[in-house]
């Protein structure tokens, strides 16, 4: 279990966090529960929130390609 310390001082299991938003100065934690919680300032340093929870960081998505001028189409491989 890892335990997350938030803005008020508490601490919260990571493991209920399903989704991270990031508010300007600060991440905030959906619960699922449905409950918002700001977490600690600690986390706002750039790559922090990353390390400790990679699995709740969004990926960018692959480039698509809409036009290919190729005559035989490579992107349908």
């Amino acid at each position: 279990m890892r335990l997350l310390r938030t803005a008020a001082g508490g601490f919260i299991n990571a493991e209920k966090i399903i989704r991270l938003v990031d508010a300007q100065a600060t991440w905030i934690a959906l619960l699922g529960n449905g409950e918002e919680v700001a977490l600690a300032p600690y986390y706002s340093a750039p790559g922090r929130i990353e390390r400790d929870l990679p699995h709740l960081m969004p990926v960018s998505a692959p480039m698509v390609v809409t036009d290919c001028a190729a005559e035989t189409c490579c992107c349908e491989a």
